[in-house]
């Protein structure tokens, strides 16, 4: 509902861009089209995208216990996740998809037991799951894929400091929780609040 509700808030400005209802109007819009000419800043006056992804920041499938407010960087609650560069013509969102992802950042060799035994128990109740390890530069055990993130720069966008900090991505790849540091317990609250029970 809030993107279709944002979705006609953009295309109405659209509108009323190109066709000017009033003579206010349209002065501001040759006024904006002459000025774009020669000033970048005002060129994205005009040039809106209706077609970015919304951000759920406040639904109920955002967990209430994570970490979101203390980073300072990365994508918050609902907004969907960045698409970092891995290598040439590989992408994050290419290794992404088609259930939940647990993007679990980690130089060690192994997700924690703990982690992994709230994962079998989420895919035993039959939850699409999958653990990417970010960050190490061999295989994780635990994680059903590992990206190295050699140059940091997943880490930085996502504001990840330290190693054992975690997202969790919806299966419309929009983030439900983020933690600087995940444990087992947070985890299974997370997987609760955006699950139904």
């Amino acid at each position: 509902m809030g993107a279709a509700r944002e979705i006609i808030e953009e295309a109405g400005k659209s509108v009323r861009f190109m066709t000017p209802p009033a003579g206010g109007f349209a002065l501001l819009r040759n006024a904006v089209l002459s000025l774009s000419l020669q000033h970048a800043f005002v060129r994205p006056l005009y040039h809106w995208r209706t077609s970015r992804p919304h951000e759920y920041t406040h639904s109920r499938l955002n967990s209430a216990g994570d970490d979101n407010a203390l980073f300072t960087n990365g994508p918050a609650h609902g907004a969907p996740p960045r698409n970092i560069c891995l290598a040439p013509d590989d992408y994050l969102l290419d290794h992404l998809g088609g259930g939940f992802d647990l993007l679990y950042f980690t130089e060690a060799d192994a997700v924690p037991a703990a982690l992994q035994a709230v994962v079998a128990q989420a895919r035993a109740r039959g939850v699409a799951l999958r653990v990417t390890a970010v960050g190490a530069s061999q295989p994780v055990a635990g994680a059903d894929q590992t990206l190295a993130d050699a140059d940091g720069h997943c880490r930085q966008r996502y504001g990840v400091r330290t190693s054992g900090a975690a997202y969790l991505l919806r299966p419309d790849q929009h983030v439900c929780a983020r933690w600087l540091t995940l444990d087992a317990t947070r985890l299974q609250a997370a997987l609760n609040a955006a699950l139904p029970q």
